[in-house]
């Protein structure tokens, strides 16, 4: 059962204007504050997203460095070794066998060069020594017939 109610006015009353007014302004409140955080949320969205692209970028450049850097490690320790120094004492050992081998080829070369020349000045020679011969036989020849 319902209690009686004493002031029945209070049910019956009509809104006053200043009531609707607050009313209304409390509606434009609602909404604006809905809207805001409508836009709020599609900020921290937008923001979210692009936090969680960075974060990846940076994760994979982490990841990239990291190799980078274990692969400077790996190089540092073949250095301190001492296994890339006698790896080049050897390329050394072996570029200078091909130097001295070119070098004596170098001369052979040179040699030959002078032992051509010399022969083709002596042919040259001959050549001359051979026409000359060849005009005083024609000459004695032809002396003889006259």
């Amino acid at each position: 059962m319902l209690a009686p109610l004493e002031n029945r006015a209070l049910l019956e009353r009509e809104p006053d204007d200043a009531a609707n007014e607050r009313i209304a302004e409390l509606e434009n409140k609602n909404a604006a504050l809905q809207h805001a955080l409508r836009q709020a949320r599609a900020s921290q969205k937008r923001m979210a997203t692009l936090n969680s692209s960075r974060s990846i970028e940076q994760a994979n450049r982490i990841a990239a460095l990291e190799t980078r850097c274990e692969n400077f490690r790996a190089r540092i320790v073949e250095l301190e070794s001492g296994q890339a120094i006698i790896e080049l004492g050897r390329q050394l050992m072996a570029l200078k066998d091909a130097n001295e081998h070119l070098i004596v080829a170098a001369q052979r070369v040179w040699h030959l060069d002078k032992t051509i020349c010399a022969a083709h000045r002596e042919c040259e020679r001959l050549a001359r020594e051979r026409d000359n011969l060849a005009l005083r036989l024609t000459c004695q020849a032809a002396e003889l017939i006259n």
